[in-house]
């Protein structure tokens, strides 16, 4: 889990009976990550995965391509093809674990506890899958012995929690229509590139007090990311996209399409996959690189400095801080809304941009 508990509160300021001011609240420690600085590189990216409670194996992998990068290694085609199994094996336990969790509470249901219960050892057993030996996070990569009986079996029991979780999604989907919702929180679409911003790794190389990793903008524009970003260019969102813009039914609609199109990836990647010995040395002792992992809920970032064989300055730019920005997609997508039911509805908006720490919604009126 974060070194510190971490949430948001959202609070909604209306004026006249419309929302008239957004203000995003947040203690998630973003400068947490200094607390890795000084160590070896095997040691943190033995401790990533471990201290996120959400997404554990994106961290590790963001954290391994920076380290890597840093270094001067270039891993084989097979452990980067290993590296894609495990990130969207935990791409499609997140996202059913979110709509099995999260998305009942919406239609006033129970959560699926049954359904949930078996994701997480999931991403466990697909480590273990590929590497036996337990040491997936390693620079250069481990001993990857893929076990095709294993992989397979797990797609298996993915894809039944992704059937589970698609009966809750056409009732949601058709409580949104019911309620004409569909393009709700629909704004100008400002959606993540798909590397990410090209500056990047400078903006973090130069952020010394952690208010870019706060609140990231790329010239001023703050992007969108996630599934909806990501499933864009394929026709049926791009169709949806077209009636709807980015509310309400594309954006739960990008996480049910995004959690098929993962599990089928992973289906083509275990089939040809083969072993590799791994443990290419360290090119340097020194320099920098910059990982980016497209993480459930959108792109992750890590930075880091190779010093004398230690690490420095390690930052971590997560996806909710761009999500959940003051001028994010979540608060200008509120602004000026009116009417019943405005906590539930910010909710909805709120469960469809997905955030990895807890929140609550809070509705204030101005006389």
């Amino acid at each position: 889990m974060l070194p510190l508990e971490s949430s948001i509160v959202l609070t909604l300021h209306l004026d006249e009976g419309r929302v008239g001011r957004v203000e995003i609240g947040s203690n998630r420690p973003v400068q947490a990550s200094d607390m890795l600085n000084g160590r070896k590189p095997a040691q943190v990216l033995g401790l990533l995965p471990t201290l996120y409670s959400l997404c554990g194996t994106a961290q590790g992998l963001a954290g391994l391509e920076a380290v890597e990068n840093a270094a001067g290694i270039i891993a084989s085609a097979a452990q980067r093809k290993a590296r894609r199994i495990l990130c969207q094996v935990e791409v499609v336990a997140e996202h059913a674990a979110s709509v099995l969790r999260d998305w009942p509470p919406l239609l006033g249901e129970a959560p699926d506890l049954a359904a949930l219960k078996p994701l997480r050892p999931l991403i466990m057993a697909a480590r273990k899958a590929l590497y036996p030996a337990g040491d997936w996070a390693v620079p250069g990569g481990g001993r990857l012995a893929p076990d095709h009986e294993a992989l397979t079996g797990i797609v298996g029991r993915l894809g039944e929690a992704v059937s589970r979780g698609d009966l809750v999604a056409d009732r949601l989907i058709s409580r949104i229509e019911d309620e004409d919702m569909e393009g709700f929180g629909a704004i100008p679409p400002s959606l993540m590139p798909k590397a990410g911003p090209p500056d990047l790794d400078e903006l973090l190389a130069a952020d010394d007090d952690g208010s870019y990793r706060a609140h990231p903008h790329c010239d001023g524009a703050v992007f969108e990311t996630g599934p909806l970003a990501r499933q864009s260019p394929r026709p049926l969102m791009a169709a949806l996209m077209g009636l709807y813009g980015n509310g309400l039914m594309p954006r739960f609609s990008a996480r049910m399409m995004e959690m098929a199109s993962a599990l089928r990836e992973v289906e083509d990647l275990v089939q040809d996959l083969s072993g590799d010995s791994g443990g290419l040395p360290m090119a340097r002792n020194d320099g920098s690189g910059l990982g980016v992992v497209d993480a459930a809920r959108g792109l992750l970032a890590h930075r880091v400095e190779l010093r004398e064989g230690l690490l420095h300055a390690y930052r971590i730019l997560a996806p909710t801080e761009w999500n959940f920005h003051p001028d994010g997609p979540l608060a200008r997508g509120l602004m000026g809304v009116s009417g019943p039911d405005l906590e539930w509805r910010a909710a909805l908006l709120a469960a469809s941009l997905d955030p990895c720490v807890p929140y609550r919604i809070e509705v204030r009126s101005h006389a």
